[in-house]
This record gives structure tokens, sequence and C-alpha cells, in this order.
């Protein structure tokens, strides 16, 4: 038994690291089963048809079954994508895959997903680079989806027409969100991990300024699912148990490796891989996603569609800049300005508005808990009012608000400071 225990401690090679990916598609298509709804195909296809509009909880408009299989279906794509252009498993890539996971529960589709896939490879093309060099910006880049199912199924026009605008401008999203994120990584230096979101949140501002100069208003939407669902909150639990899990077997001395991850800031580019190894690495997802599930449930809080966005979001981050040490903070200083303003705890936005102001950790990691809390502060303000400038067509709208806050902040902090960290 121990010399089974010792086998599984060592590296993990490559192609082993993508069959342990294969479980989350697996445990969503296992969901659908047990859903066992008669309609999945046709709430499937509800789902696909969708214009995809911020906040669009595919819980509520499909059911349970069609959203598993719209989230399996998308983490099954990737993960061949992945396989495919033979990409090494970085924290990096966990980051894109449990963002676009969680989200497939709100906003993004195959049919808005793949345009903007293309946009970015025919960027690749166009800038003579290789595409997996710039996969993983691709994959964040379905923060757009909702402009292309927008265009095919909710401003009213219709037939090839529809297609034929949701499909270019997605494309064209695509392609050039990707020089316009790393241009703007520049205004928040690294502290707004969600920087594609940042870039998104702009492109999203001129888009719905064109359409509504052009008079095709952007209206909002709130379709959220509101009962607690057991396959859905056992689906969340046991992400995070798999991963603490794997974790264990995959690495001789956890603790002593997820140790090193806790002294480090966040700050982009941060992937907890290099010091502290795949097998820790998992273990801190799976942690800060059990304590993120935990302080919705504590809250009061339904785990629907924009729950697991956030959630699984802060799952991916794990690999990336989030640690417990540095999410803390945030979380203390957004549940405060909630309670300022008087907000519900319990209610979706306002958890929402908790769990993704943790784009901002970077900041508590470099400057500590104060700070961070001031950051989470601020961060609640903020996301409460740029919404309505993108019309909700970006999905990752904390992480506009993220590098607003961070923008600022991290001027000010730096400037009280006398230098930069």
């Amino acid at each position: 038994m121990m010399e089974f225990l010792t086998m599984l401690k060592k590296p993990l090679p490559n192609r082993l690291r993508v069959t342990l990916l294969f479980y989350f598609p697996l445990i969503c298509f296992l969901g659908v089963f047990i859903a066992n709804d008669p309609q999945v195909l046709d709430n499937f296809v509800k789902i696909q048809l969708s214009p995809a509009i911020l906040l669009t909880d595919y819980l509520e408009v499909g059911g349970v079954g069609a959203t598993l299989l719209n989230v399996g279906l998308i983490a099954l794509m990737n993960i061949l994508l992945f396989h495919y252009l033979k990409l090494p498993y970085t924290g990096l890539m966990f980051a894109a895959f449990f963002t676009i996971f969680g989200f497939s529960f709100l906003g993004m589709t195959l049919v808005n997903l793949i345009p903007i896939y293309l946009g970015g490879l025919v960027y690749s093309r166009f800038a003579k680079i290789k595409f997996r060099s710039i996969i993983m910006l691709s994959v964040f880049a379905g923060t757009l989806g909702p402009v292309v199912s927008h265009l095919i199924f909710g401003y009213g026009f219709s037939g090839a027409w529809a297609w034929f605008l949701g499909i270019s401008i997605g494309i064209l999203m695509g392609f050039f969100v990707i020089p316009i994120a790393r241009h703007l990584l520049k205004f928040h230096d690294g502290y707004n991990l969600y920087n594609i979101g940042f870039a998104a949140g702009i492109m999203g501002i001129i888009f719905v300024s064109v359409m509504k100069s052009l008079g095709y208003p952007t209206v909002r939407v709130a379709l959220l699912y509101q009962v607690h669902d057991s396959v859905i909150l056992t689906l969340m639990i046991m992400s995070c148990l798999y991963l603490i899990t794997v974790g264990f077997f995959a690495e001789a001395e956890l603790i002593k490796k997820w140790k090193l991850i806790l002294p480090i800031s966040g700050r982009a580019i941060s992937d907890f891989t290099e010091p502290a190894g795949f097998g820790a690495t998992l273990f801190n997802m799976g942690i800060v996603g059990l304590m993120s599930t935990v302080l919705v449930l504590i809250l009061g809080g339904v785990v629907n569609g924009f729950m697991l966005a956030g959630i699984y979001t802060i799952i991916g981050f794990g690999a990336f800049g989030k640690h417990p040490k540095n999410i803390w903070p945030i979380f203390a200083g957004s549940i405060l300005s909630s309670m300022v303003l008087g907000l519900p705890l319990s209610a979706t936005t306002t958890l929402g508005s908790i769990l993704f102001a943790t784009t901002l950790v970077p900041i508590a990691g470099a400057y500590g808990p104060f700070w961070g809390i001031v950051a989470g502060f601020m961060h609640v303000f903020v996301v409460r009012q740029v919404g309505d400038f993108h019309g909700g067509l970006n999905l990752y709208n904390n992480g506009f608000a993220g590098g607003l806050v961070a923008g600022v902040l991290i001027i000010i902090i730096q400037t009280l400071k006398g230098g930069e960290k």
C-alpha cells in the first residue's frame, strides 16, 4: 500500500494531468443523467438560443440537466483543444479552464464561444505567432460571448443576417481583445487578476454605445435560479474535494509545499505550479473553493449559476494568484461595504460582488490585509454602477470594475508608501 501511495506522489506527467480534468465534464454528464429531465435536449437548444446577456442563469433558462450538458460539452471542448495544442498544464490554464467552466452556467454557450476562439486564431495568423501562445487569452475572452448571442437572438435581427452579424462581430471581438488586453494590463499593473474583463468592459461600452446610437438599445436582465438544488450543490462540493484529494496523492510534502504559496502576493503573473508544484496547487484550488462555498452558505445564499461562476473562477485562480491569506481581506472588505450600503448579504447579486471582488487579491497580498479590506470595500461600490455601461455584454463585469479600482487604488497606496512593491 505504501509503495502505491509513493508512486502516486511522484510528479504527474502532462498526459495524466489531462485525464484529471476529464473528471469535470464527466461529473456534469452524470448530473444530466441524475437530473432525469425528459426535455433535456429541447432545453439545451433553448440555452443555445438565449441572448445570454448578464445576468442569464442557465439553471433558470433551461433547468439543471440542460445546463450541465452545456457546461460539460464546453469543458470537453476546451480539454480537447488544450490536448490538441499540446499545452503544458500551468496555473494559467487552470484559471482559464475553471473560469469558463463556471461561466458556462451563466452566459457562455457553444454558439457564442466558438466565434471568439476563431477571432483569436485569426489574430495569431495575422500576428504570425502560434495560436497556442495566446489560446488562454482567447479562452478568457469568452466573456464577450453575449455580444455574439445578443446579435443573433436579442436585437431583433433575423435569419442568415443575424447569424452573419453575430459570428463576424464575434470574430472581430476575439481578434482585438487580445492586443487591447495586453495594453490595458499596464493600467492596473497586474493588481486586477481579471484583466480580460477590464478590456472586455471597455470594448463592451463602445459596442453598446454604437448599437444604442443606431437604435438598438441593450436591455439588461436578471434571470436567476433561486432554488437550492442537491445535484448542483453536490457537484460544487465534489469538485473541491476531488481537487484536494488529487493534490494530496500528487504531492509528497503537501502542506510544506502549500505553505510556499501563502506568502505570494498573487500579482499577475503568479503561477503557483512553479514554486509549489502541481499537487499543492490543486490542494489550494480545492481549499479556496470550499472556503467560497461555505461563505455563500453561511450568508444564506443559493448556489445558482451566478454563484457557480464565482466559485469556479476562484477555484481556477487558486492556481494563479488566489489563496486563503490574500482572499480573506477582500471578502471582509466587500462584506463590510455591502452592510454599509444596506444590501442583503444573502442576495445573489450581493454575493456575486463579494466573490468576484477577489480579482483584487494581489493588493491584499502585496500591501497587507488593511489595503485588501479597502480594495474589497471600494469594489462593491464601483461594480454596482458600471454594469450598465457595457449593457451586460461583458460577463466579467467585476473584472472591469476591478481594473478601475486597482488602477486608482494602487496609485494612492504607492503615493502614500512612497514606492512600489
